[in-house]
């Protein structure tokens, strides 16, 4: 019955079918960009685990670079943390170049019951390639953008082992082998585990597809896909980056322990109940082996205090392990314990060097109080110190700090962290004078904060007031201004510059304005004159400044808002 014709009504029941079957794809195609979106969360998540493990791997060669085993690695471990921020850093810009652009992938979304609004990212819009497509490719290849992907995908694996093979030439020149010790003192680091991760970042310029075909590398990974799926891959380099990262990390770390020498490579250190002692108090501090073990027992000892020699049983007794000392001090100060630690080995008498410091100070009658989780500074900021060190006058104290500075204000002082260390430490080292001996106390850290996010509002003037929430007249609208206040309970009295902002009306596309004025946009201006009650207006990726008498910090959080029409 082939050519047989349909009526009217045979043509509306198959156009029908045809319009419910697109529905049903594209329901399906929702779910499926929602779900990559879920999945590019949790990928991010456990992303920043990674980071959290490595920075505190960073930490123990910072504060252990004095150490003989840790001097090398202390020296290059902050080279391989660059090589990957720099890397990862770049994808997030990239990342947040394409969600902010503008495109309407966060909205506003308000919760039926409580009647709040919040800010999502709405995966579910994210079906197209055009914005990844315009940003790495033209009519003749690849865009700059696009090169500078490839340049900067393609050569982490190498800076990395750059690094790492300057990383052991100095570690062979700091630990030369020897006839006896064809591996030097220590066990050699071994790195070639990274040809294995480094398949992580595997490139070719171009890559045999599911067709036979061959396709260069950024069209293969990236052209045509939604714009979900390409930020997924973003997401995932990020985690490899972090991965290989934290497994160098991890190699040099266990390397190190297991760095073991002969009786040279003990150190004595000062074991006590307490951190000071009161004069006239009994100071009953042990000096023991860095690696404690019952079976050093020193064959005999030589020990003295500021040059003058202790007298065994008087002074100190010789114990399994190390050494206790009983001796009473009078006087404040701070008192070098010295001498020597004589071991019989193979015959053959061995000694270990000791070098303490026993700090003793006068009984304070005051108290020193605070509370350990409000150990912040913030960025960019003059933060108030109170600084202290019982029976030190303030007038002999001095402070110094990493990642910032210390200044001096009459008897306080004000600590400025860098503005480029947020999510680091400040360390801050206070040193004091007791009759005429220094005191240097250990440093302590502060975590660098940004400034708490800005509370964003449209500011009608004193009459009016500010508006952030709620509903507001439509009228009101053009003559705001776009303002931004640190909430009340911050304890800076700080003014933010608004500098630009996006905004949106009803279902009408965002526009972005380069002020703070919402009249400088004439389109929102029509966009308002036509709104209806009930619209919501949104208003987001709000970008501001604060200046201080010391800097300007840029890239100050504001928070989204959002109102609606009445």
């Amino acid at each position: 019955m082939a050519g047989a014709k349909q009526d009217t009504r045979q043509k509306m029941i198959g156009m029908m079918y045809l319009v419910f079957i697109a529905m049903l794809a594209l329901n399906i195609s929702k779910e499926v960009l929602a779900t990559l979106g879920l999945i590019n969360d949790d990928v991010t998540n456990a992303t920043a685990d990674l980071f959290d493990d490595s920075s505190e791997k960073y930490v123990v060669f910072q504060n252990n670079s004095q150490n003989e085993y840790y001097k090398v690695a202390a020296q290059f471990t902050p080279e391989i943390k660059q090589q990957a921020d720099d890397f990862y850093n770049y994808i997030e810009n990239l990342k947040k170049y394409l969600l902010d652009s503008g495109n309407g992938f966060k909205k506003a979304r308000k919760n039926r019951s409580t009647k709040e609004i919040d800010t999502i990212v709405d995966y579910q819009i994210m079906d197209k390639s055009k914005y990844l497509d315009d940003l790495f490719f033209n009519r003749g290849g690849y865009t700059d953008d696009g090169k500078d992907f490839v340049n900067k995908f393609s050569n982490f694996p190498g800076n990395l082992k750059k690094v790492l093979s300057e990383f052991l030439a100095a570690d062979l020149e700091k630990d030369p082998p020897n006839d006896e010790k064809p591996e030097g003192e220590y066990v050699d680091f071994d790195f070639s585990f990274m040809d294995v991760l480094s398949l992580r970042f595997e490139y070719s310029e171009n890559v045999l597809n599911r067709e036979g075909k061959y396709q260069p590398y950024l069209d293969y990974h990236f052209k045509g896909f939604p714009l979900i799926a390409s930020l997924s891959k973003l997401t995932k380099i990020q985690s490899d980056i972090r991965y290989l990262e934290n497994k160098i990390l991890e190699n040099i770390l266990s390397t190190v322990n297991a760095h073991e020498g002969g009786l040279n490579t003990y150190s004595t250190l000062l074991e006590a109940s307490k951190s000071s002692y009161y004069t006239g108090e009994l100071v009953d501090a042990s000096v023991v082996m860095g690696k404690k073990d019952s079976n050093f027992r020193p064959d005999r000892v030589e020990l003295f205090i500021n040059d003058r020699e202790l007298k065994l049983t008087r002074d100190f007794e010789i114990s399994a392990g190390g050494i206790t000392l009983n001796r009473r001090f009078n006087t404040p100060g701070s008192y070098k314990l010295t001498g020597k630690l004589f071991f019989e080995r193979n015959n053959k008498e061995q000694s270990v060097d000791v070098a303490q410091i026993i700090s003793v100070i006068d009984k304070p009658n005051d108290a020193v109080i605070s509370a350990d989780q409000m150990k912040v500074v913030y960025r960019g900021l003059p933060n108030d110190l109170s600084i202290s060190i019982p029976g030190v006058p303030n007038n002999k104290l001095t402070a110094r700090a990493t990642n910032g500075v210390i200044k001096r204000n009459g008897n306080k002082f004000l600590a400025i962290p860098d503005g480029d260390k947020v999510g680091e430490s400040m360390r801050i080292f206070v040193s004091g004078e007791i009759n005429g001996s220094k005191i240097n106390s250990p440093g302590q850290d502060f975590r660098i904060k940004p400034l708490p996010p800005a509370l964003g509002s449209i500011d009608l003037g004193e009459r009016l007031g500010k508006f952030n929430s709620g509903e507001i007249i439509r009228e009101y609208v053009p003559a705001g201004t776009i303002a931004a206040k640190f909430p009340d309970d911050f304890d800076y009295n700080l003014d933010v510059i608004v500098k630009s902002f996006n905004i949106k009306v009803g279902s009408r596309a965002a526009i972005p304005i380069s002020s703070n004025k919402i009249k400088d946009s004439r389109v929102i201006r029509s966009y308002l004159e036509n709104a209806s009650r009930g619209d919501i207006i949104f208003v987001y990726n709000i970008d501001a400044q604060v200046k201080t008498e010391n800097q300007t910090i840029d890239d100050i959080k504001v928070t989204d808002f959002a109102l609606t029409i009445r």
